[in-house]
Protein backbone atom coordinates (compact mmCIF):
# COMPACT_ATOMS: atom_id res chain seq x y z
CA UNK A 1 0.00 0.00 0.00
CA UNK A 2 1.37 3.54 -0.64
CA UNK A 3 0.48 6.53 1.18
CA UNK A 4 0.54 10.26 0.07
CA UNK A 5 1.09 12.93 2.28
CA UNK A 6 -1.26 14.07 4.60
CA UNK A 7 -3.52 11.00 2.85
CA UNK A 8 -3.80 7.41 2.84
CA UNK A 9 -3.72 6.39 -0.75
CA UNK A 10 -4.29 2.53 -1.44
CA UNK A 11 -4.02 0.91 -4.79
CA UNK A 12 -3.42 -2.87 -4.80
CA UNK A 13 -3.24 -4.87 -7.53
CA UNK A 14 -3.72 -9.34 -6.61
CA UNK A 15 -2.39 -11.17 -9.48
CA UNK A 16 -3.36 -15.07 -8.85
CA UNK A 17 -3.39 -16.97 -11.75
CA UNK A 18 -0.78 -19.17 -13.88
CA UNK A 19 1.60 -16.16 -13.30
CA UNK A 20 1.66 -13.31 -10.53
CA UNK A 21 1.03 -10.36 -11.74
CA UNK A 22 3.64 -7.37 -11.44
CA UNK A 23 2.40 -4.91 -8.78
CA UNK A 24 3.77 -1.69 -10.34
CA UNK A 25 2.88 2.08 -9.27
CA UNK A 26 3.84 5.32 -11.25
CA UNK A 27 4.21 8.27 -9.43
CA UNK A 28 3.43 11.42 -10.49
CA UNK A 29 5.59 14.10 -8.81
CA UNK A 30 6.15 17.72 -8.61
CA UNK A 31 9.71 19.39 -8.61
CA UNK A 32 8.84 21.81 -6.08
CA UNK A 33 7.01 19.01 -4.40
CA UNK A 34 8.57 18.98 -0.72
CA UNK A 35 9.88 14.95 -0.08
CA UNK A 36 7.74 12.35 1.33
CA UNK A 37 8.26 8.91 2.29
CA UNK A 38 10.00 5.92 0.82
CA UNK A 39 6.14 4.76 0.10
CA UNK A 40 4.45 7.89 -0.49
CA UNK A 41 2.99 9.92 -3.81
CA UNK A 42 2.63 13.93 -3.81
CA UNK A 43 -0.10 13.85 -6.52
CA UNK A 44 -1.54 10.67 -8.25
CA UNK A 45 -0.59 7.10 -8.87
CA UNK A 46 -1.44 4.33 -11.57
CA UNK A 47 -1.03 0.55 -10.89
CA UNK A 48 -1.18 -1.51 -13.91
CA UNK A 49 0.00 -5.03 -14.14
CA UNK A 50 3.10 -4.11 -16.22
CA UNK A 51 5.78 -1.51 -16.08
CA UNK A 52 5.36 -0.36 -19.40
CA UNK A 53 1.44 0.28 -19.03
CA UNK A 54 1.72 1.81 -15.31
CA UNK A 55 3.91 4.13 -17.42
CA UNK A 56 1.81 5.25 -20.09
CA UNK A 57 -1.02 5.64 -17.60
CA UNK A 58 1.18 8.20 -16.09
CA UNK A 59 1.97 10.21 -18.82
CA UNK A 60 -1.50 10.32 -19.81
CA UNK A 61 -1.88 12.30 -15.72
CA UNK A 62 1.04 14.47 -16.76
CA UNK A 63 -0.42 15.23 -20.00
CA UNK A 64 -3.35 16.58 -17.36
CA UNK A 65 -5.38 13.99 -18.73
CA UNK A 66 -8.13 12.61 -15.83
CA UNK A 67 -8.08 9.45 -14.12
CA UNK A 68 -10.63 7.78 -16.38
CA UNK A 69 -7.98 8.93 -19.66
CA UNK A 70 -5.03 7.72 -17.76
CA UNK A 71 -7.11 4.33 -17.18
CA UNK A 72 -7.91 3.79 -20.70
CA UNK A 73 -4.60 3.93 -21.85
CA UNK A 74 -3.52 1.22 -19.41
CA UNK A 75 -6.05 -0.75 -20.90
CA UNK A 76 -5.05 -0.45 -24.42
CA UNK A 77 -1.18 -1.09 -23.27
CA UNK A 78 -2.53 -4.05 -21.12
CA UNK A 79 -4.32 -5.87 -24.24
CA UNK A 80 -1.02 -6.05 -26.23
CA UNK A 81 1.52 -6.66 -23.14
CA UNK A 82 -0.70 -9.46 -21.84
CA UNK A 83 -2.78 -10.47 -24.62
CA UNK A 84 -3.62 -13.48 -22.97
CA UNK A 85 -5.65 -11.87 -19.71
CA UNK A 86 -7.60 -9.56 -21.82
CA UNK A 87 -8.18 -7.10 -24.93
CA UNK A 88 -10.99 -5.47 -27.50
CA UNK A 89 -12.54 -8.72 -28.18
CA UNK A 90 -13.15 -8.75 -24.10
CA UNK A 91 -15.59 -6.73 -21.32
CA UNK A 92 -14.78 -4.02 -18.56
CA UNK A 93 -16.16 -2.98 -15.74
CA UNK A 94 -15.22 0.26 -14.39
CA UNK A 95 -16.04 1.38 -10.59
CA UNK A 96 -15.12 5.67 -10.71
CA UNK A 97 -14.82 7.98 -7.60
CA UNK A 98 -16.21 11.70 -8.65
CA UNK A 99 -14.41 14.00 -5.72
CA UNK A 100 -15.96 16.87 -7.18
CA UNK A 101 -19.52 15.63 -7.44
CA UNK A 102 -18.51 12.57 -3.99
CA UNK A 103 -20.80 9.81 -6.42
CA UNK A 104 -19.54 6.82 -7.58
CA UNK A 105 -20.94 4.86 -9.86
CA UNK A 106 -20.03 1.70 -12.02
CA UNK A 107 -19.90 1.37 -15.93
CA UNK A 108 -20.41 -2.54 -16.83
CA UNK A 109 -18.94 -3.35 -20.25
CA UNK A 110 -19.33 -6.68 -19.78
CA UNK A 111 -20.04 -8.92 -22.46
CA UNK A 112 -23.69 -10.38 -23.12
CA UNK A 113 -25.05 -13.44 -24.79
CA UNK A 114 -25.91 -12.82 -28.78
CA UNK A 115 -29.11 -13.06 -30.00
CA UNK A 116 -28.46 -16.69 -31.64
CA UNK A 117 -26.11 -19.00 -29.69
CA UNK A 118 -25.87 -22.79 -29.88
CA UNK A 119 -28.90 -24.64 -29.21
CA UNK A 120 -28.58 -26.77 -25.61
CA UNK A 121 -25.41 -24.62 -25.01
CA UNK A 122 -24.80 -25.30 -21.55
CA UNK A 123 -25.07 -29.25 -21.96
CA UNK A 124 -21.62 -28.81 -23.37
CA UNK A 125 -20.23 -27.27 -20.20
CA UNK A 126 -18.51 -30.68 -19.26
CA UNK A 127 -17.04 -30.95 -22.38
CA UNK A 128 -15.75 -27.61 -23.01
CA UNK A 129 -14.24 -26.91 -19.23
CA UNK A 130 -12.05 -25.70 -17.86
CA UNK A 131 -10.70 -23.67 -20.74
CA UNK A 132 -13.78 -23.33 -23.19
CA UNK A 133 -12.30 -23.06 -26.48
CA UNK A 134 -14.51 -22.35 -29.59
CA UNK A 135 -16.49 -19.60 -30.96
CA UNK A 136 -19.84 -20.69 -29.60
CA UNK A 137 -18.80 -19.56 -26.18
CA UNK A 138 -18.07 -16.00 -27.96
CA UNK A 139 -20.38 -13.39 -26.07
CA UNK A 140 -21.15 -9.82 -27.53
CA UNK A 141 -17.72 -7.73 -26.82
CA UNK A 142 -18.37 -4.38 -24.91
CA UNK A 143 -14.69 -3.66 -24.14
CA UNK A 144 -14.62 -0.66 -26.49
CA UNK A 145 -17.82 0.65 -25.86
CA UNK A 146 -17.08 0.63 -22.28
CA UNK A 147 -14.17 2.94 -22.59
CA UNK A 148 -16.11 5.10 -24.97
CA UNK A 149 -19.02 5.69 -22.23
CA UNK A 150 -16.46 6.08 -19.56
CA UNK A 151 -14.66 8.89 -21.85
CA UNK A 152 -17.69 10.23 -22.73
CA UNK A 153 -18.77 10.69 -19.46
CA UNK A 154 -14.95 11.06 -17.32
CA UNK A 155 -12.51 12.42 -20.17
CA UNK A 156 -10.40 14.92 -20.24
CA UNK A 157 -8.08 14.09 -23.45
CA UNK A 158 -8.89 13.50 -27.19
CA UNK A 159 -10.06 10.16 -27.90
CA UNK A 160 -7.17 9.26 -30.12
CA UNK A 161 -4.38 10.40 -27.65
CA UNK A 162 -4.91 7.48 -25.54
CA UNK A 163 -4.85 5.16 -28.16
CA UNK A 164 -1.23 6.56 -29.58
CA UNK A 165 1.09 5.30 -26.87
CA UNK A 166 0.19 1.78 -27.62
CA UNK A 167 0.02 1.99 -31.30
CA UNK A 168 3.68 3.40 -31.09
CA UNK A 169 4.67 0.56 -29.07
CA UNK A 170 3.29 -1.97 -31.36
CA UNK A 171 4.65 -0.35 -34.26
CA UNK A 172 8.32 -0.02 -32.67
CA UNK A 173 9.13 -3.35 -32.67
CA UNK A 174 7.17 -4.93 -29.74
CA UNK A 175 8.38 -7.66 -27.83
CA UNK A 176 6.50 -10.80 -26.13
CA UNK A 177 6.89 -9.75 -22.62
CA UNK A 178 7.88 -12.67 -19.74
CA UNK A 179 4.50 -13.56 -18.68
CA UNK A 180 2.68 -14.14 -22.01
CA UNK A 181 5.49 -16.04 -23.21
CA UNK A 182 4.84 -18.03 -19.39
CA UNK A 183 1.19 -19.01 -20.76
CA UNK A 184 2.38 -19.60 -23.88
CA UNK A 185 4.77 -22.54 -22.64
CA UNK A 186 2.46 -23.87 -20.25
CA UNK A 187 1.45 -27.41 -20.56
CA UNK A 188 -2.02 -27.42 -20.37
CA UNK A 189 -2.67 -24.11 -22.79
CA UNK A 190 -0.06 -25.08 -25.60
CA UNK A 191 -1.88 -28.31 -27.21
CA UNK A 192 -5.09 -26.01 -27.67
CA UNK A 193 -2.69 -22.95 -28.29
CA UNK A 194 -1.36 -24.75 -31.20
CA UNK A 195 -4.46 -26.15 -32.73
CA UNK A 196 -6.05 -22.79 -32.84
CA UNK A 197 -6.30 -19.97 -34.91
CA UNK A 198 -3.49 -17.94 -32.43
CA UNK A 199 -1.19 -20.30 -33.84
CA UNK A 200 -0.23 -17.51 -36.59
CA UNK A 201 -0.02 -14.72 -34.12
CA UNK A 202 2.25 -16.70 -31.14
CA UNK A 203 4.18 -19.58 -32.48
CA UNK A 204 7.05 -19.90 -34.34
CA UNK A 205 6.77 -22.90 -36.56
CA UNK A 206 5.83 -25.32 -33.99
CA UNK A 207 7.57 -23.33 -31.22
CA UNK A 208 5.72 -21.00 -29.05
CA UNK A 209 7.19 -17.36 -28.83
CA UNK A 210 9.73 -16.57 -26.15
CA UNK A 211 10.76 -13.53 -23.91
CA UNK A 212 11.64 -10.71 -25.54
CA UNK A 213 11.54 -12.36 -29.34
CA UNK A 214 9.43 -10.28 -31.76
CA UNK A 215 5.72 -10.31 -31.69
CA UNK A 216 4.60 -8.48 -34.78
CA UNK A 217 1.27 -7.72 -34.92
CA UNK A 218 0.42 -5.00 -37.89
CA UNK A 219 -3.40 -5.96 -38.00
CA UNK A 220 -4.07 -5.06 -34.01
CA UNK A 221 -2.11 -1.63 -34.89
CA UNK A 222 -4.13 -0.74 -37.90
CA UNK A 223 -7.03 -1.55 -35.96
CA UNK A 224 -6.19 0.71 -33.03
CA UNK A 225 -5.26 3.32 -35.59
CA UNK A 226 -8.89 3.11 -36.94
CA UNK A 227 -10.33 3.26 -33.18
CA UNK A 228 -8.16 5.99 -32.67
CA UNK A 229 -9.67 7.98 -35.96
CA UNK A 230 -12.69 7.15 -36.40
CA UNK A 231 -14.26 6.24 -32.76
CA UNK A 232 -15.72 3.06 -31.30
CA UNK A 233 -18.69 3.37 -33.54
CA UNK A 234 -16.63 1.32 -36.04
CA UNK A 235 -15.99 -1.31 -34.67
CA UNK A 236 -19.80 -1.85 -33.34
CA UNK A 237 -21.82 -0.43 -36.37
CA UNK A 238 -18.41 -0.37 -39.28
CA UNK A 239 -16.41 -1.88 -41.29
CA UNK A 240 -14.17 -3.38 -38.30
CA UNK A 241 -17.20 -5.17 -36.91
CA UNK A 242 -17.90 -6.63 -40.50
CA UNK A 243 -14.31 -7.75 -40.42
CA UNK A 244 -14.50 -9.12 -37.28
CA UNK A 245 -17.46 -11.36 -37.66
CA UNK A 246 -16.93 -12.21 -40.97
CA UNK A 247 -13.73 -13.60 -39.51
CA UNK A 248 -15.02 -15.55 -36.60
CA UNK A 249 -18.32 -16.93 -38.73
CA UNK A 250 -15.23 -19.04 -40.15
CA UNK A 251 -14.63 -20.51 -36.59
CA UNK A 252 -18.30 -21.62 -36.11
CA UNK A 253 -19.39 -17.84 -34.28
CA UNK A 254 -23.26 -16.67 -35.07
CA UNK A 255 -22.30 -13.40 -33.94
CA UNK A 256 -23.55 -10.60 -36.29
CA UNK A 257 -23.41 -7.21 -36.35
CA UNK A 258 -26.88 -6.48 -34.96
CA UNK A 259 -25.23 -8.08 -31.98
CA UNK A 260 -22.73 -5.43 -32.19
CA UNK A 261 -24.93 -2.60 -32.80
CA UNK A 262 -27.55 -3.43 -29.44
CA UNK A 263 -24.94 -4.00 -27.00
CA UNK A 264 -25.03 -1.26 -24.55
CA UNK A 265 -23.18 -0.61 -21.35
CA UNK A 266 -24.86 -0.27 -18.45
CA UNK A 267 -23.85 2.67 -16.54
CA UNK A 268 -25.47 1.94 -12.60
CA UNK A 269 -24.94 3.67 -9.18
CA UNK A 270 -22.05 1.30 -7.27
CA UNK A 271 -22.99 -0.71 -4.33
CA UNK A 272 -22.55 0.96 -0.75
CA UNK A 273 -22.10 -0.56 2.11
CA UNK A 274 -20.97 1.23 5.15
CA UNK A 275 -18.25 -0.49 7.04
CA UNK A 276 -17.06 1.38 10.13
CA UNK A 277 -15.29 4.66 9.41
CA UNK A 278 -15.36 3.19 5.67
CA UNK A 279 -17.74 3.15 3.04
CA UNK A 280 -17.22 0.29 0.72
CA UNK A 281 -17.77 1.05 -3.34
CA UNK A 282 -18.63 -1.56 -5.41
CA UNK A 283 -19.72 -3.31 -8.67
CA UNK A 284 -23.42 -4.41 -8.37
CA UNK A 285 -24.53 -8.15 -9.98
CA UNK A 286 -23.70 -9.58 -11.91
CA UNK A 287 -20.68 -8.31 -10.71
CA UNK A 288 -18.70 -9.95 -7.39
CA UNK A 289 -19.38 -6.97 -5.06
CA UNK A 290 -22.24 -8.07 -3.35
CA UNK A 291 -20.33 -11.39 -2.41
CA UNK A 292 -17.31 -9.22 -1.15
CA UNK A 293 -19.37 -7.07 0.72
CA UNK A 294 -21.13 -10.51 2.44
CA UNK A 295 -17.73 -11.78 2.71
CA UNK A 296 -16.63 -8.67 4.88
CA UNK A 297 -20.27 -8.34 6.16
CA UNK A 298 -19.43 -11.66 8.24
CA UNK A 299 -16.55 -11.19 9.24
CA UNK A 300 -16.86 -8.02 11.18
CA UNK A 301 -19.65 -9.81 13.03
CA UNK A 302 -16.86 -12.37 15.00
CA UNK A 303 -14.95 -9.20 16.36
CA UNK A 304 -11.61 -10.35 16.26
CA UNK A 305 -9.28 -8.13 17.87
CA UNK A 306 -5.44 -8.13 18.29
CA UNK A 307 -5.63 -9.78 21.70
CA UNK A 308 -7.67 -12.55 20.28
CA UNK A 309 -4.94 -13.29 17.25
CA UNK A 310 -2.14 -12.71 19.20
CA UNK A 311 -1.82 -16.63 20.17
CA UNK A 312 -1.63 -19.25 18.04
CA UNK A 313 -5.24 -21.02 18.58
CA UNK A 314 -6.87 -17.33 17.84
CA UNK A 315 -5.06 -17.05 14.69
CA UNK A 316 -6.07 -20.45 14.18
CA UNK A 317 -9.63 -19.54 14.97
CA UNK A 318 -9.51 -16.38 12.53
CA UNK A 319 -7.99 -18.73 9.60
CA UNK A 320 -11.32 -21.20 10.27
CA UNK A 321 -13.90 -18.31 10.07
CA UNK A 322 -12.58 -17.05 7.08
CA UNK A 323 -11.64 -20.31 5.59
CA UNK A 324 -15.67 -21.22 5.94
CA UNK A 325 -17.03 -17.67 5.23
CA UNK A 326 -15.36 -18.50 2.28
CA UNK A 327 -17.19 -21.41 1.37
CA UNK A 328 -20.30 -20.16 2.31
CA UNK A 329 -19.93 -17.03 -0.26
CA UNK A 330 -19.04 -19.30 -2.74
CA UNK A 331 -22.29 -20.98 -1.96
CA UNK A 332 -24.64 -17.62 -2.57
CA UNK A 333 -22.95 -16.82 -6.10
CA UNK A 334 -26.24 -18.36 -7.96
CA UNK A 335 -27.29 -14.52 -6.48
CA UNK A 336 -25.64 -13.28 -9.42
CA UNK A 337 -27.55 -13.04 -12.45
CA UNK A 338 -28.07 -10.45 -14.14
CA UNK A 339 -31.59 -8.87 -12.18
CA UNK A 340 -32.06 -7.49 -15.78
CA UNK A 341 -32.18 -10.87 -17.86
CA UNK A 342 -33.75 -12.23 -14.52
CA UNK A 343 -35.84 -9.85 -12.19
CA UNK A 344 -36.74 -12.31 -9.76
CA UNK A 345 -33.07 -12.44 -8.58
CA UNK A 346 -32.76 -8.85 -7.64
CA UNK A 347 -34.32 -9.70 -3.93
CA UNK A 348 -31.99 -12.49 -3.34
CA UNK A 349 -28.97 -10.11 -4.39
CA UNK A 350 -29.96 -7.54 -1.67
CA UNK A 351 -29.75 -10.57 1.00
CA UNK A 352 -26.26 -10.49 0.39
CA UNK A 353 -26.11 -6.43 1.86
CA UNK A 354 -27.96 -7.14 4.48
CA UNK A 355 -27.39 -8.45 8.50
CA UNK A 356 -30.00 -10.55 8.55
CA UNK A 357 -28.22 -13.00 6.10
CA UNK A 358 -24.86 -12.47 7.42
CA UNK A 359 -25.83 -13.51 10.84
CA UNK A 360 -27.80 -16.33 9.58
CA UNK A 361 -24.50 -17.77 8.04
CA UNK A 362 -22.55 -17.02 11.20
CA UNK A 363 -24.54 -19.18 13.39
CA UNK A 364 -24.12 -21.97 10.92
CA UNK A 365 -20.14 -22.02 10.77
CA UNK A 366 -19.07 -23.80 13.66
CA UNK A 367 -15.56 -25.60 14.71
CA UNK A 368 -15.52 -28.11 11.60
CA UNK A 369 -13.75 -27.68 8.47
CA UNK A 370 -14.91 -30.47 6.89
CA UNK A 371 -19.28 -30.67 6.51
CA UNK A 372 -20.41 -31.91 3.50
CA UNK A 373 -20.86 -29.39 0.23
CA UNK A 374 -24.73 -28.99 0.98
CA UNK A 375 -23.95 -27.59 4.27
CA UNK A 376 -22.96 -24.58 2.17
CA UNK A 377 -25.37 -24.46 -0.23
CA UNK A 378 -22.58 -26.10 -2.56
CA UNK A 379 -23.04 -27.85 -5.25
CA UNK A 380 -20.16 -29.76 -7.24
CA UNK A 381 -18.75 -26.95 -9.04
CA UNK A 382 -17.36 -26.23 -12.43
CA UNK A 383 -13.87 -25.10 -12.11
CA UNK A 384 -12.08 -22.98 -13.51
CA UNK A 385 -10.53 -19.17 -12.26
CA UNK A 386 -7.74 -17.85 -14.09
CA UNK A 387 -7.56 -14.97 -16.33
CA UNK A 388 -8.62 -10.98 -16.43
CA UNK A 389 -6.37 -7.46 -15.75
CA UNK A 390 -6.84 -5.06 -13.02
CA UNK A 391 -6.13 -1.24 -13.23
CA UNK A 392 -6.02 1.47 -10.39
CA UNK A 393 -5.63 5.13 -11.09
CA UNK A 394 -5.48 7.92 -7.98
CA UNK A 395 -5.65 11.66 -9.83
CA UNK A 396 -4.30 14.65 -8.00
CA UNK A 397 -7.58 15.71 -7.22
CA UNK A 398 -8.66 12.91 -4.95
CA UNK A 399 -10.86 11.04 -7.87
CA UNK A 400 -10.09 7.34 -8.46
CA UNK A 401 -10.94 4.76 -11.16
CA UNK A 402 -10.75 0.81 -10.51
CA UNK A 403 -11.44 -1.12 -13.66
CA UNK A 404 -11.18 -4.88 -14.50
CA UNK A 405 -11.29 -5.81 -17.84
CA UNK A 406 -10.91 -9.55 -18.79
CA UNK A 407 -11.52 -12.18 -21.91
CA UNK A 408 -12.58 -14.77 -19.47
CA UNK A 409 -9.46 -17.92 -19.52
CA UNK A 410 -6.55 -17.95 -20.48
CA UNK A 411 -6.65 -16.16 -24.07
CA UNK A 412 -10.62 -16.53 -24.57
CA UNK A 413 -11.73 -19.11 -26.74
CA UNK A 414 -8.94 -19.00 -28.35
CA UNK A 415 -10.37 -17.32 -31.47
CA UNK A 416 -8.64 -15.00 -33.95
CA UNK A 417 -9.84 -12.73 -36.19
CA UNK A 418 -6.60 -12.10 -38.29
CA UNK A 419 -8.05 -9.07 -40.29
CA UNK A 420 -8.41 -6.91 -36.96
CA UNK A 421 -5.73 -8.57 -34.86
CA UNK A 422 -8.51 -9.16 -32.21
CA UNK A 423 -8.65 -11.63 -29.96
CA UNK A 424 -12.19 -13.21 -28.61
CA UNK A 425 -13.27 -13.87 -25.22
CA UNK A 426 -15.41 -17.04 -24.04
CA UNK A 427 -17.64 -15.45 -21.74
CA UNK A 428 -20.83 -17.53 -22.05
CA UNK A 429 -18.73 -20.33 -19.80
CA UNK A 430 -19.15 -18.31 -16.95
CA UNK A 431 -23.24 -19.47 -17.29
CA UNK A 432 -22.27 -22.94 -16.73
CA UNK A 433 -21.39 -22.24 -13.45
CA UNK A 434 -25.53 -22.51 -12.92
CA UNK A 435 -25.46 -26.21 -13.66
CA UNK A 436 -24.56 -28.64 -11.31
CA UNK A 437 -22.62 -31.40 -12.88
CA UNK A 438 -25.27 -33.86 -14.25
CA UNK A 439 -27.77 -31.03 -15.05
CA UNK A 440 -29.61 -30.17 -17.61
CA UNK A 441 -30.46 -27.46 -19.17
CA UNK A 442 -33.56 -26.77 -17.56
CA UNK A 443 -36.24 -23.75 -19.11
CA UNK A 444 -37.63 -23.65 -15.96
CA UNK A 445 -38.29 -19.74 -14.37
CA UNK A 446 -35.80 -18.88 -11.45
CA UNK A 447 -36.91 -18.97 -8.30
CA UNK A 448 -35.76 -16.08 -6.82
CA UNK A 449 -37.05 -16.21 -3.07
CA UNK A 450 -35.42 -19.06 -2.18
CA UNK A 451 -32.99 -18.15 0.25
CA UNK A 452 -30.94 -21.39 1.54
CA UNK A 453 -29.84 -22.31 -1.86
CA UNK A 454 -29.35 -22.34 -5.67
CA UNK A 455 -32.49 -22.49 -7.24
CA UNK A 456 -32.74 -25.78 -8.99
CA UNK A 457 -32.35 -26.91 -12.97
CA UNK A 458 -30.10 -25.09 -14.92
CA UNK A 459 -31.81 -21.95 -16.86
CA UNK A 460 -30.70 -21.37 -20.13
CA UNK A 461 -28.93 -18.46 -21.41
CA UNK A 462 -30.87 -15.43 -22.33
CA UNK A 463 -30.16 -12.74 -25.43
CA UNK A 464 -28.45 -9.72 -23.76
CA UNK A 465 -27.82 -11.08 -20.38
CA UNK A 466 -24.40 -10.82 -18.76
CA UNK A 467 -22.52 -13.22 -16.69
CA UNK A 468 -22.09 -13.80 -13.13
CA UNK A 469 -18.42 -12.26 -12.62
CA UNK A 470 -16.06 -12.17 -9.84
CA UNK A 471 -14.48 -8.90 -11.04
CA UNK A 472 -14.98 -6.73 -7.93
CA UNK A 473 -12.91 -2.92 -9.38
CA UNK A 474 -14.24 -1.45 -5.58
CA UNK A 475 -13.28 2.19 -3.96
CA UNK A 476 -13.11 1.89 -0.04
CA UNK A 477 -13.30 5.69 1.17
CA UNK A 478 -13.45 7.39 4.88
CA UNK A 479 -14.26 11.14 3.91
CA UNK A 480 -13.50 11.72 7.86
CA UNK A 481 -9.55 10.55 7.37
CA UNK A 482 -9.48 11.59 3.24
CA UNK A 483 -8.22 8.15 2.61
CA UNK A 484 -8.93 5.79 0.04
CA UNK A 485 -8.11 2.45 -0.96
CA UNK A 486 -8.33 1.41 -4.86
CA UNK A 487 -8.09 -2.21 -5.44
CA UNK A 488 -8.71 -4.79 -7.80
CA UNK A 489 -7.78 -8.12 -8.83
CA UNK A 490 -6.83 -10.83 -11.48
CA UNK A 491 -7.65 -14.14 -10.77
CA UNK A 492 -11.13 -15.35 -12.34
CA UNK A 493 -12.85 -17.04 -8.72
CA UNK A 494 -10.10 -16.36 -6.55
CA UNK A 495 -10.46 -12.77 -6.91
CA UNK A 496 -13.39 -11.98 -4.41
CA UNK A 497 -11.35 -14.05 -1.74
CA UNK A 498 -8.29 -11.96 -2.57
CA UNK A 499 -9.71 -8.75 -2.35
CA UNK A 500 -11.55 -9.47 0.84
CA UNK A 501 -9.25 -10.23 2.87
CA UNK A 502 -6.63 -7.24 1.34
CA UNK A 503 -9.52 -5.03 2.24
CA UNK A 504 -10.24 -6.42 5.39
CA UNK A 505 -6.25 -5.81 6.51
CA UNK A 506 -7.43 -1.80 5.86
CA UNK A 507 -10.47 -1.81 7.28
CA UNK A 508 -10.88 -0.84 10.95
CA UNK A 509 -10.63 -4.28 12.02
CA UNK A 510 -7.29 -5.42 13.63
CA UNK A 511 -5.90 -7.93 11.77
CA UNK A 512 -3.02 -10.05 12.41
CA UNK A 513 0.28 -9.75 9.55
CA UNK A 514 0.13 -13.56 8.79
CA UNK A 515 -2.81 -12.53 7.37
CA UNK A 516 -1.18 -11.17 4.63
CA UNK A 517 1.03 -13.82 4.39
CA UNK A 518 -0.85 -16.68 3.84
CA UNK A 519 -3.76 -15.85 1.74
CA UNK A 520 -6.66 -18.91 1.91
CA UNK A 521 -8.89 -18.87 -0.63
CA UNK A 522 -12.00 -21.36 -1.51
CA UNK A 523 -11.03 -22.98 -4.36
CA UNK A 524 -12.64 -24.12 -7.69
CA UNK A 525 -12.83 -27.40 -5.58
CA UNK A 526 -15.86 -26.48 -2.99
CA UNK A 527 -14.47 -28.81 -0.16
CA UNK A 528 -10.82 -27.33 -1.02
CA UNK A 529 -9.35 -24.44 0.86
CA UNK A 530 -6.38 -23.16 -1.23
CA UNK A 531 -3.43 -21.60 0.39
CA UNK A 532 -1.59 -18.89 -1.37
CA UNK A 533 1.77 -19.12 0.68
CA UNK A 534 3.54 -15.65 1.44
CA UNK A 535 5.07 -17.21 4.64
CA UNK A 536 5.74 -19.91 6.54
CA UNK A 537 3.51 -20.23 8.94
CA UNK A 538 -0.08 -21.54 8.47
CA UNK A 539 -2.21 -22.65 11.48
CA UNK A 540 -4.79 -25.19 10.70
CA UNK A 541 -7.75 -27.14 12.35
CA UNK A 542 -9.34 -29.83 10.29
CA UNK A 543 -9.60 -28.13 6.55
CA UNK A 544 -8.72 -29.48 3.22
CA UNK A 545 -5.65 -27.30 2.21
CA UNK A 546 -3.98 -27.46 -0.89
CA UNK A 547 -0.58 -25.24 -1.54
CA UNK A 548 -0.33 -25.05 -5.72
CA UNK A 549 1.52 -27.78 -7.26
CA UNK A 550 1.94 -29.92 -3.45
CA UNK A 551 -1.87 -30.97 -2.55
CA UNK A 552 -2.12 -31.34 1.53
CA UNK A 553 -4.92 -32.58 3.74
CA UNK A 554 -4.55 -31.60 7.37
Amino acid sequence: MARGCGATVGLVLLGLGLALAVIVLAVVLSRHQAPCGPQAFAHAAVAADSKVCSDIGRAILQQQGSPVDATIAALVCTSVVNPQSMGLGGGVIFTIYNVTTGKVEVINARETVPAHHAPSLLDRCAQALPLGRGAQWIGVPGELRGYAEAHRRHGRLPWAQLFQPTIALLRGGHVVAPVLSQFLHNGFLRPSLQASTLRQLFFNGTEPLRPQDPLPWPALATTLETVATEGAEVFYTGRLGQMLVEDIAKEGSQLTLQDLAKFQPEVVDALEVPLGDYTLYSPPPPAGGAILSFILNVLRGFNFSAESVARPEGRVNMYHHLVETLKFARGQRWRLGDPRSHPKLQNASRDLLEETLAQLIRQQIDGRGDHQLSHYSLAEAWGHGTGTSHVSVLGEDGSAVAATSTINTPFGAMVYSPRTGIILNNELLDLCERCPRGSGTTPLPVNGDRVSGAPGGCWPPVPGERSPSSMVPSILISKAQGSKLVIGGAGGELIISAVAQERWGELPYPQHPLLLLNWPHRSLQPSIALLEERGSEMPTRPHHVSRPGRPIVT
